[in-house]
């Protein structure tokens, strides 16, 4: 294969690509819960292990609170009610989108987290890092100290 076919492929693939992690997926809750994750590396959801999900004392102003950090850090809530919530963030070099999904139990007072890549397999940890970045930051501002 010759050079221009190489770029040509490299260069197709990547608008594929970035053409996929923009699509929007229809987000909301299933029977309740946080939809599990797929069997990738890429996402992560507190309901169905990897982190444990937040427990709360007042769920009307934990909720405030999330919301704020969430655009702190660069989301973009899509759809937000009482008990549920989505955001969306992009990451840095190449702009894929990834899911933020928030659930808020209010009987058990526990927020429950899931964060997923729309595209590809692994993402090095991408979704675990901004949730305990979203999971600290909240913390912090909850029980200021």
């Amino acid at each position: 294969m010759n050079k221009q076919n190489l770029m040509t492929l490299c260069l197709s693939s990547l608008f594929i690509f970035q053409s996929n992690a923009h699509a929007q997926p229809g987000k909301d809750l299933i029977d309740g819960r946080l939809a599990p994750c797929p069997n990738k590396p890429n996402c992560l959801n507190t309901e169905h292990a990897g982190l444990a999900p937040v427990s709360i004392q007042n769920p009307e102003h934990a909720w405030t609170i999330l919301q704020t950090v969430i655009n702190e850090l660069g989301g973009s809530i899509k759809k937000s009610r009482t008990d549920y919530l989505w955001a969306t963030f992009q990451t840095d070099l190449i702009k894929f989108t990834d899911d933020v999904e928030v659930r808020l139990d209010n009987e058990n007072k526990l927020i429950h987290f899931r964060s997923a890549s729309r595209a590809g397999y692994y993402d090095f940890n991408a979704n675990k890092n901004r949730l305990k970045k979203i999971i600290n930051r909240f913390n912090s501002q909850l029980n200021p100290r």
